[in-house]
This record gives structure tokens, sequence and C-alpha cells, in this order.
């Protein structure tokens, strides 16, 4: 569907874009773009696709870019990597299966997997599918194997595990916990889940969520490998600094995070588990949405969803190398939002709970998102230069046009944005710089804060700094030390 109508934010476009249904009860452009503006303006997110539920009618926006090199705003149609929200759909087809007698959420897993395959139990008991489903396996989030495929690879952490890299894994883990206890977060299990399903259906993950979801629900941009037409509408994905990243490859634990979609295809989705259309996913949909394990205070865990209890708020979200989602509804009035970006970050989380608040008619804050000031790039540039922290580990400041970034020894390179002429702080992680001054102007060491401590790192070594303050020491009481193998001395202005 094509824009209609763009409004300027700050440097970056922002569209509306046509309502997927007719006879708007209300606007909702206005505050949503209040709401986004300082997100876009701060460049914490390159480029979001939101859509609304509420009165019975959806309507979807675009902010932002689809990538850092186009202006064009992503749209209804647009496509994200939507991560975690993929864990929604494993568990609804399992509840769907469950629902038709294919398998039982009391299944242990073993009962669909190769008789080979060795499970780990704890005080004798199974890892059923439901367990999978609510995270309450006891299976570790990733397992070693993964975990170390992920050092070597980060930009691409799932590709390389197989089907026999997850066998062995199940192998040789130990469960943290009885099965059905405790709930612990895995991706490994919701990946197994996946597998174990689209073996009992015979067909791969894929075909499965497109058979047993996609075509009921009438979604056609729901994919784990994007056909060849559908690439050209892929979202270009970035880190919390803005800088592109590739998308990942999520095959063998699919389930866990692998699908792509658009805000269509998931509003459509909300859609179904608001009950706003008939569905043969209807009883399966409300299984689903059952709590099973109490995780917290005012938390559960359905098969997927995570439930807020008091607010009555079912969710989920997702995160991959550049792309951020947030799914979430609630029923009593029936409200829903997607919201998908194309940067890493929680950010769009913080934006899908406001977005509630504001269907809910509440008038939610602003998002706690602290805007760059502007310093004079010939400034930032006498910031550029190797900072020692202490013996071997130096923080390395370089310059791009008005953009700051720190590398660490062995680490990535991290953008700083400035609060003020000095003081910079980090978006990637917890901390702060400020630079400093000598009493002659220059830029001669750095301070960073982080986890509550003050560390000093110094322009060009430890060596260079107190050894230039040694001089002017030795300076101010005028004399200077002697040249070795020469008796006499040698006037400061001559060292």
């Amino acid at each position: 569907m094509q824009p209609t109508s763009k409004t300027r934010v700050v440097a970056v476009l922002v569209l509306a874009i046509a309502a997927t249904t007719s006879g708007q009860a209300k606007d909702w452009k206005p505050e949503i773009e209040r709401l986004v503006e300082p997100a876009v303006k701060s460049g914490v997110v390159v480029g979001m696709a939101i859509a609304v539920i509420a009165d019975g009618k959806t309507n979807t926006f675009g902010f932002g870019k689809v990538s850092a090199a186009s202006p064009e705003p992503p749209d209804e149609t647009t496509l994200f990597e939507i991560g975690s929200v993929t864990k929604v759909f494993t568990a609804l087809v399992l509840a769907d299966m469950a629902r038709q007698g294919l398998v039982s959420l009391d299944d242990p897993v073993g009962k669909w997997l190769p008789a080979t395959v060795q499970l780990p139990r704890r005080n004798g008991k199974d890892i059923t599918l439901a367990h999978l489903a609510t995270h309450a396996s006891g299976l570790p989030r990733l397992g070693r194997i993964l975990e170390a495929q992920a050092l070597r690879n980060p930009l691409n952490p799932y590709v390389q595990f197989t089907v026999d890299d997850l066998y062995a894994t199940l192998a040789s883990t130990r469960l943290a916990s009885v099965p059905g206890t405790q709930y612990a977060y895995s991706n490994l299990g919701a990946g197994l889940l996946g597998h174990v399903l689209a073996r009992r259906a015979g067909m791969s993950y894929e075909q499965l969520i497109r058979r047993r979801v996609c075509e009921p629900l009438g979604m056609c941009d729901t994919w784990v490998a994007l056909p060849a037409a559908w690439k050209s509408r892929f979202a270009e994905g970035h880190d919390i600094d803005g800088n592109p990243l590739p998308p990942w490859e999520i095959v063998t634990l699919a389930g866990c995070g692998g699908l792509r979609s658009s805000v269509r295809d998931l509003a459509r989705f909300v859609q179904a588990n608001l009950g706003l259309f008939p569905t043969p996913l209807a009883e399966a949909i409300q299984t689903t949405h059952t709590p099973r394990l109490d995780i917290g205070s005012n938390e559960a865990i359905g098969l997927g969803w995570h439930i807020k209890k008091s607010e009555a708020i079912l969710w989920h979200n997702g995160q991959t190398g550049g792309y951020h989602s947030f799914v979430g509804l609630r029923k009593n009035p029936p409200v829903g939002v997607v919201v998908l970006g194309n940067s890493a970050g929680g950010t769009v989380d913080t934006i899908g709970y406001r977005l509630l608040d504001l269907l809910d008619g509440k008038q939610p804050g602003p998002l706690p998102i602290r805007i760059p000031a502007r310093v004079d790039p010939t400034i930032l540039e006498e910031y550029v230069g190797n900072y020692e922290l202490y013996p071997n580990f130096v923080l390395s400041v370089t310059r791009t046009g008005d953009r700051l970034w720190v590398q660490a020894t062995g680490q990535p390179r991290l953008g700083i944005y400035p609060e003020s002429e000095t003081q910079f702080f980090y978006r990637a992680v917890d901390a702060r710089i400020t630079f400093v001054r000598n009493q002659e102007g220059k830029v001669d060491k750095l301070i960073l804060r982080q986890h509550g401590l003050d560390l000093p790192a110094f322009k060009g070594g430890w060596l260079i700094h107190f050894g230039g303050q040694m001089l002017k020491g030795l300076k101010q009481l005028g004399r200077a030390p002697a040249v070795p193998g020469n008796t006499k001395s040698v006037a400061p202005e001559n060292q």
C-alpha cells in the first residue's frame, strides 16, 4: 500500500499509511507521532513500522527510514526480522496440533525424536512439549555448542548450528531444574519445540507455520527464508549506534526466532488473538492465552505468551542483531499493538507499552531518550586519540563527521553521544565519558564512569602523561634532569 501523507520530523521522514480498514473512529496519528518523534529525532531508531488495533479497526504507520541510505519510511508491507515473537507462532502450532490429537501438551519430547537421541531428565522427570513452550524445561538459554559458535560468529550466531549439534547439546546437557518447576528463558528449548513439531508434521518449520497459521489467518508476508520477490521489501538492520548489520539465518532453531514478517501480517495475527474475526484457530489461540506458570509477582506465562496479570496484557518481544519487535494486546476492551524496528535496543518495547496505554485512554509519559547535544566538529577533533586506561588496555577515540566512536582493546567500536561539550554517553552500555583539559587547555585525559566508578584514561598513555607532569614540576623548580652520559644539565626549553 502506498503512503498517503508525509510529515517531516527533524531531518527524518515520518509517514502515516492508509488504514487497513475504512472509517477510522479516531485519528491516532498525532499522538503516536508525538510519542515516537524523540526516538526518531535522536537516531535511537532508524526506522519503525507500527500497527494499532482499537475500536475494531487497524491503522498502520511508518517512521524513520527503511535503511541508512534510503529516505523512505517503512510501510505496512516492509519486512523485518521479528526474533522471539516467533515463539508465539510456535506455541500456537503446538496448541492446534494438540487440539487435533496429533500431539499432546504432556508428551515427552523424546516421543517425537529419533530413538538414538539422548534427552536430559532430572529427578526422573521428562521434558514435555508444554515445558518447552513455557520455558520450564530446565534447558539452558543456548547450550555450550551454540554459545561457542555465537562467540566465533556474532554477526550470524545461529547459522552453523545443525540438527546434529542440537542432538549433541541435548545429550551433554544437565538440566538446571526439574522440568515444570521453574521458569528459565530458553532459545534452545523453543527452537527444539519447533524442530519436534516440524518432524511430527513431516515438513519444514517454515512450511508448518505457513500451513497452520498463515493460511488460516490470511497472512502472506511471514517467512523464514524470504522468496526472491519479497527481498526488496526487507528493511536493513542496524545496531544500537545505527551501523548496518546483516540479517540472521536461523534454520535448525527457527522456532525460537527465525521468522520475518510485516506489521500487516502481525496486525492480522493480533486481530485473530483478539477474536475480531472467525478462524479455525480460535480454540487453539485461547489455549495459548491460559496462564500456566507464575514467573513473578505480576507475571505469568501461557503457551508462548507472557502475561502481565494486573494489566491483563499478553505480550512478547524479540531481538536479533539489527532488529527489535514487540507485540502486545489486551482483550477487554480488545486493543493491540505491533511495533517493528530495524534497530537493536529496547526502545521498541517501551514504545509498545506506551501505545497500549494510549489505546487504553491514558496519557503515556515521554520516552526515556536523551537527545544528543550539538558540538562543533573542531572540538570533537580535539578528543581524537588513544587513551590508556591501564597497561595494554586503551580506549581509542575516533571521529566520523559529527560523531565520536570509542573502541576499547579487544572490543567492538561503540558510539558516544554528547550531553554537553565535554560529557558524552553510550547507548550500547550504561557508561559515560568526560573529556578533561589541562591547564594549557589541551585535552590530556578522559574519565570513564561505569559501575559507579570514575576511571581515568590518559591520552598517549600513563608514561607520557606523568612524564610530562614530572617535567612541568622540574621546570617550576628551575632545574632539569641530567642527560644520561653528560654531567651538564640541559635547559628545559631544549628537552
